[in-house]
């Protein structure tokens, strides 16, 4: 069974690996920025029940044993490329938006997202990173052992998704704050256009970098 150490190592890498900046972060952000609080949360949720996935199924084991799988690792890449492709091209899309001064106008450039697409998207970007793959792969080498308690399995499925939700969900709500949402207004346009331009990279690299 895993000491007291090991497990606080285990989530506190876990909740640095969340905070960094990556696809999930810049999808979150540009949601919450371009279209709506409500959408960014939904987004949000979305991160963290793929979080939750992750995590219950390095629990069971089942990560290790796709990651076995006769090609598995291209068609995650693959997935993955074309996933944030197409959500940054969605993103890119606010080029196009009028000026700055028009909060409502530059949403409306948008296509509608609705409460279960966003979920959606959410947990699509996350289930399909290769690089969530194997960081969660390797992260449970540090704390499952034969006989581990199963409430202590449950124990950490619940932390990682908490982790996951409070962090992608602080930020979909700092983002669309209405202290904030006025500063950015200016750069709103110029903001989702870059997240839209990172994630096209990111898919791109995925897809050809090799």
């Amino acid at each position: 069974m895993p000491d007291s150490f090991n497990l606080t190592a285990f989530l506190l890498i876990y909740a640095l690996a969340i905070v960094s900046p990556g696809p999930n972060f810049l999808l979150v952000v540009g949601t919450a920025l371009g279209r709506s609080r409500r959408a960014g949360l939904w987004t949000a949720f979305g991160v963290a029940t793929g979080s939750g996935l992750f995590a219950l199924a390095g629990l069971l084991g089942v990560i290790l044993l796709l990651s076995t799988l006769p090609h598995f690792a291209g068609i995650i890449r693959f997935a993955g490329g074309g996933c944030l492709i197409w959500i940054g091209a969605g993103l890119l899309r606010s080029w196009l938006a009028p000026p700055a001064g028009d909060e409502s106008a530059v949403r409306q450039a948008l296509p509608p997202l609705t409460d279960s697409a966003a979920f959606r998207i959410g947990l699509l970007t996350n289930l399909t990173n290769p690089k969530a793959w194997a960081f969660y792969l390797s992260l449970f080498t540090l704390v499952l052992q034969p006989g581990t308690p199963l409430l202590l399995k449950i124990f950490l499925n619940l932390a990682m998704f908490v982790i996951s939700l409070l962090w992608y969900g602080t930020v979909a709500l700092l983002i669309s704050h209405p202290r904030v949402q006025p500063r950015l207004a200016r750069i709103q346009p110029l903001v989702q256009g870059v997240c839209g331009l990172l994630l096209i990279a990111l898919g791109w690299r995925l897809l050809f970098g090799g």
